[in-house]
């Protein structure tokens, strides 16, 4: 039996940098697995966990809006919390979701973290409860108190499209905050993250971690890295090891299958896409929950074609360089 990982942490505040792994490479976002009724598979999260423990730098759990934790009942995103820590033990650096608006909540879940001997929570930039941009004193104010009631370092997290998307400057203030490890920012907007480079992770505040898009080209300007789900994680290892030997030609190659995947089938999202990628991989961790949609049969099965013909399938050195002349790829749907 797996037991919890040990060693619970003090509190954010009394942490010093060196206490705790510094975030780059590639940070693996879980995907929740759902089986046929709807309810979290422990059986293939299981499965999915070890994928991506050979593809990561570090592992968030229910932390990001593609894990559909916004889905889950409290129980049932608390048990996921415990049960994926369980599993990941202290193999990689772990980052325990803890995003909610209410400070409470957060403390809640970022005190379930620290039990279970997380290194990391991982928390959204809210936007206001009633909707628009929250002024960047509010946002400051929110990770200030988050500071004060997570006893465990903090990654911040950018989501445009379900939280708050405040200017670069109010990031880099957040990032000056002394309990905040890392930022992780999904614009994919190359005059901002060069930028935000230069503010948060070149000043030495804090990892900047993007997504898959921009990857290299964060890792050319200086960011640590990005965080991104399987079987992006997969791709993105790649480019991120050759990246680190020097070889930036097997680096852009890998790169360029981020310009084909998983834009060709963008207007499904993410998470199904990406849930279809996976059982290609071998790793059924279901369907997106309803009434939210899975990529049609056909569309399954081209990813799959995708997949193997770009190399990903095997133990391929660099991506097949007809994959990027198949004018089956260049359409998206």
């Amino acid at each position: 039996m797996i037991g919890a990982r040990p060693n619970v942490p003090p509190m954010a505040s009394d942490i010093t940098s060196s206490d705790e792994p510094r975030l780059g490479g590639i940070v693996a976002a879980c995907l929740t697995p759902f089986d046929a009724a709807g309810k979290i598979s422990w059986d293939q999260l299981e499965r999915a966990i070890e994928f991506l423990v050979s593809h990561a730098d570090a592992i968030t759990i229910a932390a990001v809006e593609a894990s559909e934790y916004s889905m889950l009942t409290f129980e049932e995103r608390t048990e996921l919390l415990r049960r994926g820590a369980r599993l990941i033990g202290s193999r990689l650096p772990l980052i325990l979701g803890a995003s909610s608006p209410r400070l409470d909540t957060v403390a809640q879940l970022a005190e379930l973290a620290a039990e279970e001997g997380a290194d990391f929570v991982q928390v959204l930039a809210p936007s206001r409860p009633w909707g628009g941009e929250p002024h960047p004193d509010e946002l400051l104010e929110y990770f200030e108190s988050v500071s004060a009631v997570s006893p465990l370092p903090i990654v911040a997290y950018h989501n445009p499209a379900c939280g708050a998307d405040p200017n670069v400057e109010t990031w880099i203030r957040v990032s000056e905050m002394p309990a905040v490890r890392a930022l992780k920012e999904s614009s994919r907007d190359i005059s901002k993250i060069g930028r935000m480079i230069e503010g948060v992770d070149a000043s030495g505040n804090a990892s900047y971690l993007t997504t898959m898009q921009p990857l290299l080209h964060t890792l050319l300007l200086g960011g640590s890295g990005g965080t991104m789900p399987p079987p992006g994680s997969a791709i993105g290892s790649r480019v991120v090891a050759a990246f680190r030997k020097g070889d930036l030609d097997s680096a852009r190659a890998w790169q360029r299958v981020f310009n084909l995947f998983p834009a060709r089938w963008a207007r499904y999202g993410l998470p199904p896409v990406m849930k279809s990628a996976m059982r290609h991989f071998g790793v059924d961790i279901g369907d997106p929950l309803p009434p939210f949609g899975a990529v049609s049969k056909a569309d399954d099965a081209l990813i799959g074609e995708f997949l193997a013909a770009a190399g990903l399938l095997g133990d391929a050195d660099s991506p097949d360089a007809a994959v990027f002349d198949d004018p089956r790829w260049r359409t998206v749907s």
